[in-house]
């Protein structure tokens, strides 16, 4: 684990809403190419792809499951968003991001529920 790279991404599928999510998968956070040094240790630095975003799902959307998704990186590969995904988060494709760079797992995930704060 040590000497290997890895990728976090967080998403939400259920974008806008559960019942309705059309904009699934929601890119909150991408950071590719973290040592596995640097997760054991919890201070995680890697190359950014999108900038981390905070859970803010619309009101009256019920809840909504935002994932944390690690996956280890092959060797050599360099990781990258092509301009389409750059410019919109949303209806993101995470299995053929993952496909098409040959990743691993996932090895880890964590997934929580929050809904807006006034429902």
């Amino acid at each position: 684990m040590q000497q290997k790279k890895y990728t976090l991404m967080m998403v939400d599928p259920d974008a806008p809403s559960r019942t309705n999510p059309t904009r699934a998968h929601w890119r909150h956070w991408l950071l590719a190419d973290i040592k596995g040094s640097s997760l054991r240790s919890g201070n995680i630095k890697g190359t950014l792809l999108t900038e981390y975003t905070r859970p803010t799902p619309p009101k009256r959307s019920g809840f909504h499951r935002y994932q944390f998704l690690l996956y280890e990186q092959n060797t050599g590969s360099m990781l990258s968003l092509s301009q389409q995904e750059q410019v919109s988060l949303g209806n993101w494709d995470p299995e053929a991001f993952v496909e098409k760079f040959g990743l691993v797992g996932p090895v880890a995930s964590l997934q929580f529920l929050t809904q807006h704060y006034e429902d």
